[in-house]
């Protein structure tokens, strides 16, 4: 699913709370997430390691017998995943280099958003969230029973019989639900637009559905490419994108909303006095 481990460099980053008189904070100049940067950032690379380590594990299954490849011929597909088995299976490398381009175009996404400086104040905290929604992705695809450690589902490849045995029997291509590529491909959009909405809260709902219609394109892209590479049917694709999408925007909501909540509990209290002189900031959290 995952042609590469993304390179994270990950460091706790210290900042002291000091004041000498009242302090007013302002929402332009703090976190819009609240994120444990080491201990979520070593979490992150753990989960993500474990998990490229299952997934290389799938793609070790038993080969295919040739009486299950006959078999699989005579059976039927539903109406939805018709058009999986429509395709040129001759043209199958051209699908596949096709969604590989766009694949590895998004998970390189979210790096264009420190081109600003808004975004590069909080490079570690966004760094580590990407990195913890690929992990979670990997991780439902190689260990949940959403997967195909669980569900034994053959690749449209295994029907074609103008194919060799060699190319059909694999045991990777037991692997069909769901597709990592599509799932992969959508964490990269997906967060690239919750994170630039995130930080751009004067957009209005119709500028957030836009840009949100716009993240599903890359990796419907990839879904239907995959599909014509013989990879998977047109359910494995949209199962992915769910997948990709959800962790995509949910990694980082919650962790605005931790953020929100937790300011909401800072309070700050000053006083002066005339006769005596003197000042103070008290802070509760």
């Amino acid at each position: 699913m995952i042609r590469y481990l993304p390179s994270f460099c990950l460091f706790l980053l210290l900042t002291p709370l000091t004041a000498q008189r009242a302090v007013a904070i302002d929402p332009e100049e703090s976190s819009v997430y609240r994120v444990k940067t080491l201990y979520e950032g070593l979490g992150g690379l753990a989960l993500m390691l474990g998990s490229t380590a299952g997934i290389e594990s799938l793609r070790r299954k038993p080969d295919i017998d040739d009486g299950t490849l006959r078999r699989l011929q005579e059976t039927g597909t539903s109406r939805l995943d018709r058009w999986g088995l429509e395709q040129d299976a001759l043209r199958r490398f051209r699908g596949e280099d096709a969604s590989d381009r766009v694949f590895n175009a998004s998970m390189l996404l979210p790096a264009t958003l420190f081109v600003s400086r808004k975004f590069r104040k909080d490079f570690l905290d966004i760094t580590v969230l990407y990195l913890e929604a690929h992990a979670l992705s990997a991780a439902t695809y190689a260990f949940s029973p959403l997967g195909p450690r669980f569900i034994d589902r053959y690749r449209p490849v295994v029907y074609y019989d103008e194919l060799s045995f060699e190319d059909r029997r694999a045991g990777n291509n037991r692997n069909g639900f769901f597709s990592g590529h599509v799932s992969t491909t959508a964490v990269g959009t997906f967060f690239f637009t919750k994170v630039l909405s995130d930080y751009n809260p004067q957009w209005t709902g119709g500028q957030r559905a836009l840009a949100f219609t716009l993240a599903a394109i890359p990796p419907a892209f990839v879904g239907v490419q995959r599909v014509r590479a013989l990879k998977h049917f047109p359910t494995d694709s949209v199962v992915g994108l769910g997948v990709g999408a959800f962790f995509g925007i949910m990694v980082p909501h919650v962790h605005k909303v931790w953020a929100r909540n937790h300011r909401s509990r800072l309070s700050l209290g000053g006083g002066y006095s005339n006769g005596a002189g003197g000042g103070g900031l008290t802070l509760t959290f």
